[in-house]
């Protein structure tokens, strides 16, 4: 059969899902294709592969995109339909709506590949553990355990078919999942969706991911490697050290990651500094601590964040930190106090992201509870989270302050005494403008491809 992998549009890292999806599919000896609707003539592919299956994955932004070119594609080939991603895992009540044949709900490979077995066998595929149709809503089967049991990832699909072939930055996960429930993410969903289904975290080998990264390193260009895990490594273990080890002497390219204030120790830095980490993310969310533990959930032991943020210094890795300002029940003070942390700490990029609480998430029905969003109305998504903040907990002037710090704080936190109090004082009065989105603008182009990914 052929296969047809279909998302709303790329950005600078090619879809992993997909990627495992296509390494199922060709498992079982069908061809797979992939379309983006911003990069290719979607219609046009239709009809030119004349596809057995179209299968789609999209999160809350692209999804009435999707629909809609699906709808059409439904009127020119007849074709079976599936939907998989953040959509189908966290807006199911969507099915009937989106005219689907499928959807697909939470870990898919195995999903799918039932699905392709029974399509191909013209069965039907109403009892596949997963699966959301027209006549079931089935329940979801227990995570795969040993993740070096699927087949390695079909990165070439994605790749070799967009503009990331030419893109320095390649991005990597070496694990799935994140043992903590933030309010704000949608990781707490999946504890409750997978409840007794087997462990959240779990990782590759390092032998498997090393080959993985080889493999691409080998076709494309490759001069940074990011790993997107939500957490890469939680302590100086056996698998990190065997990282280090392999890492050093078959990959030796600097990298990013993502790491936790309260995991942070010096043998976890040293490891990481030989490997050849460039910088780490981190996240503060809020300067509050009751904010940041009781309304966001961070389950963050207290910690000096400044020390910690130094010890990395020390290290010679870099740090791009992440602050979410207005949060509900935070203060202006609070956001406020992000660039001053953030100057005392000597924080490489200190960015800043608006609160959005996201469909599926704790902090959602905190706002609904709190009567600060209408489920009936609210459409956050994502991009919410670089616009001006929308929660009616905050005056119009506390929101164009706060709009003001996501632009230029991070610009204030790097001036020295007394510009960095003019500044502060500057964005007070000052309504959120074009010149402030420009100076955010070619500050992030700036730290992002020089000081965080080394591009």
């Amino acid at each position: 059969m052929k296969i047809l992998f279909t998302i709303s549009q790329l950005d600078f890292a090619d879809h992993i899902a997909i990627a495992y999806l296509s390494a199922i599919a060709k498992h079982l000896t069908h061809s797979t294709y992939f379309c983006s609707l911003q990069d290719h003539d979607f219609l046009g592919e239709v009809n030119r592969i004349k596809p057995d299956i179209i299968a789609y994955s999209t999160n809350v932004v692209g999804y009435e995109q999707i629909v809609e070119s699906h709808k059409k594609a439904k009127q020119k080939h007849h074709f079976v339909s599936i939907m998989g991603g953040p959509q189908a895992t966290f807006s199911p009540e969507t099915f009937e709506q989106s005219e689907m044949d499928a959807y697909c709900v939470g870990e898919g490979e195995y999903a799918f590949r039932d699905f392709l077995v029974k399509v191909e066998g013209g069965e039907s595929f109403d009892d596949v553990s997963n699966l959301i149709t027209k006549e079931k809503r089935n329940t979801v089967r227990p995570l795969i355990r040993n993740l070096d049991e699927l087949p390695p990832a079909d990165r070439d699909l994605v790749i070799s078919s967009s503009f990331l072939k030419d893109v320095p930055k390649k991005t990597f996960y070496a694990t799935r999942g994140c043992p903590y429930k933030c309010a704000y993410c949608c990781n707490n969903y999946y504890h409750q969706l997978y409840k007794g289904k087997g462990p959240i975290v779990r990782r590759f080998s390092v032998e498997r991911l090393i080959k993985e990264i080889e493999s691409v390193k080998q076709q494309y260009r490759m001069d940074f490697v990011k790993f997107g895990d939500d957490l890469f490594a939680m302590k100086a273990d056996a698998w990190l050290e065997e990282f280090v080890g392999k890492y050093t002497k078959r990959i030796g390219i600097p990298f990013n990651c993502y790491l936790r204030f309260d995991l942070v120790d010096d043998s976890l830095l040293k490891l990481l500094k030989e490997a050849g980490c460039f910088s780490v993310h981190l996240s503060v969310d809020s300067t509050s601590d009751y904010v940041r533990e009781k309304i966001l959930n961070r389950q963050m032991r207290k910690v000096d964040i400044v020390e910690k943020l130094k010890m990395i210094r020390d290290h010679g890795i870099n740090t791009w930190v992440n602050f979410m300002l207005a949060a509900p029940e935070s203060s202006l003070q609070d956001d406020l106090d992000t660039i001053e942390l953030s100057k005392r700490a000597k924080v490489t990029y200190p960015s800043y992201s608006i609160t959005v609480p996201m469909k599926g998430t704790q902090l959602y029905q905190y706002c609904v509870e709190k009567n600060l969003i209408d489920p009936s109305v609210y459409q956050g998504d994502m991009t919410g989270c670089s616009l001006r903040p929308t929660l009616p907990c905050f005056t119009e002037k506390e929101k164009d302050i706060r709009y003001n710090i996501y632009l230029v704080g991070a610009l204030i936190a790097k001036l020295p005494f007394p510009l960095n109090k003019i500044a502060i004082w500057l964005i007070k009065i000052v309504p959120p403008n074009k010149f402030f989105k420009t100076i955010h603008s070619c500050l992030y182009n700036y730290y992002i491809s020089n000081r965080i990914f080394k591009l």
